[in-house]
């Protein structure tokens, strides 16, 4: 059974846990943005970003993991990032990847600030994707973005099947902060 102290106890605990709480949010309602150093979430959460125009060319390849392939294949994924967070901070708009899930597909979420920037991310992962294809097959490719940008991409992955989705008119995203 629980006694009356400790009734009271926990009470005082949760009533002291919430005053506390409630300081603190008030408080930090009056800390002052212009003092917040540049790319503090503060910063972001209390700006207002302004709509662009979409014109991301996104690529995303998915992957079924041959029989048997599974370590040595998902052991190449690090390789992949570290060759796009080391070489492509200027067109890489985002990279990662989704899987491996249970039935053997990976997908590559991947887009880019435009045709040539995905141009130069193949050549920047064309020997990891080599040997990766030795042990995983491309399944399925969707090439995304504007028209005029998917058909500079024709010609580069034609051997890979790929399917080119064109945007439709008025696609918006924020602008980067």
């Amino acid at each position: 059974t629980i006694s009356y102290t400790q009734t009271t106890s926990s009470m005082i605990m949760k009533l002291s846990l919430i005053f506390h709480a409630t300081i603190l949010a008030t408080a930090s309602a009056f800390v002052p943005i212009k003092h917040v150093t540049t790319g503090s979430v503060l910063q972001k959460m209390s700006s207002n970003p302004s709509w662009e125009d979409d014109e991301v060319v996104t690529l995303v390849p998915k992957f079924k993991i041959k029989e048997g392939m599974k370590e040595q294949y998902s052991a190449l994924l690090p390789k992949f990032v570290e060759l796009v967070k080391a070489n492509e901070i200027e067109s890489c708009v985002h990279y990662g990847f989704v899987g491996p899930t249970e039935d053997g597909f990976v997908i590559c979420r991947e887009g880019y600030s435009s045709a040539e920037g995905l141009i130069k991310h193949l050549d920047n992962v064309g020997d990891v994707l080599n040997e990766a294809l030795q042990y995983a097959d491309i399944v399925d490719l969707m090439c995304q973005g504007p028209a005029e940008e998917l058909e500079k991409m024709k010609e580069p992955l034609k051997d890979f099947g790929a399917t080119f989705y064109p945007l439709a008119a008025g696609a918006v995203r924020t602008e980067k902060n």
